[in-house]
């Protein structure tokens, strides 16, 4: 997401080298964005379906997919459906994308 090999990354861990400012901004604007998201599925979920006893949230496969959805990687993603797991008041239950009981209503629905 950084553009930085791994053993950047590592270095900046350890503590052998200053991590770059702008590469601290970036990290704490995707944080923001996370936070957001978040807040914003519990918003959709408390007044469309408020009366649910179980959220379904179809989650990426890889990196390449979490990018479709404006996601830099899935971890990203992985971090906004803890977030939504953490902060619900129902069961959340996590499934591949394609695979929601929403997605298979509308493949129905469709013929």
């Amino acid at each position: 997401m950084l553009g930085v090999r791994l053993d950047t990354m590592k270095s900046w861990s350890a503590g052998r080298n200053a991590m770059p400012a702008g590469a601290v901004a970036e990290l704490r604007a995707l944080y923001a964005r996370i936070e957001r998201a978040a807040a914003e599925a519990l918003d959709v979920f408390a007044r469309d379906g408020g009366e649910a006893e179980v959220i379904e949230i179809g989650i990426a496969g890889d990196d390449a997919e979490a990018r479709t959805l404006g996601w830099p990687c899935l971890g990203a993603h992985e971090a906004v459906i803890g977030l939504i797991a953490a902060r619900a008041c129902v069961s959340v239950r996590v499934v591949p994308r394609g695979a929601t009981l929403a997605t298979r209503a509308a493949s129905i629905a469709r013929g």
